[in-house]
């Protein structure tokens, strides 16, 4: 290679190089100022979608323990009321 052609691929180099580097910098400042603006707001929906969840745990825990007295009470409504068939005695004949 000639001088001519090391010295246009070298400002080619630098160029774009140069121009990658501030298209980089640029993209970093936007990113961080949209971070910026939505940075409490991020924060604030993370918080409240935790609360939601927390909320949703314990309401499903309610709902299984009000299960479980429901299966309860069905068992011994169905036992009662096959004890009082049971305790039916047949007119006399």
């Amino acid at each position: 290679m000639e001088g001519y052609q090391i010295q246009n691929v070298l400002e080619t180099l630098i160029i774009t190089m140069g121009s990658l580097t501030g298209l980089w910098l640029v993209t970093r400042v936007f990113i961080a100022k949209r971070l910026g603006k939505g940075g409490p707001n991020v924060t604030q929906l993370t918080q409240s979608v935790d609360r939601l969840r927390d909320s949703i745990e314990g309401m499903r825990e309610e709902l299984g323990d009000v299960t479980e007295r429901l299966d309860f009470n069905e068992r011994v409504l169905a036992r009662m009321a096959e004890e009082a068939k049971s305790n039916r005695q047949l007119p006399p004949a």
